[in-house]
């Protein structure tokens, strides 16, 4: 339970300052390579958001393995996410 808590805790903290600075940098950079930037990062923070949140549902409830077929699409959406943002 402490492996659960801790995970959901760091996911949110990170998933918070990715769509926050990606969304800061996007709707107030002065400069096309800091909107660009935002994007990516915008677009990492909700690419990831597929992934982590489906993980920290399951580890709060029957585990990973019963959310196997959530868990299995956040990696797909992730894995396009970070297939564009490089």
């Amino acid at each position: 339970m402490a492996q659960a808590i801790a995970e959901t805790i760091f996911d949110i903290l990170y998933l918070g300052f990715a769509l926050t600075a990606g969304f800061t940098m996007l709707l107030r950079g002065q400069t096309k390579l800091v909107r660009k930037l935002g994007c990516m990062a915008a677009l990492l923070g909700a690419g990831d958001a597929f992934h982590l949140l489906p993980r920290s549902y399951a580890l709060f409830t029957q585990g990973l393995e019963a959310n196997a077929a959530a868990l299995g699409i956040g990696k797909f959406v992730t894995s396009i996410t970070m297939t564009i943002f490089t």
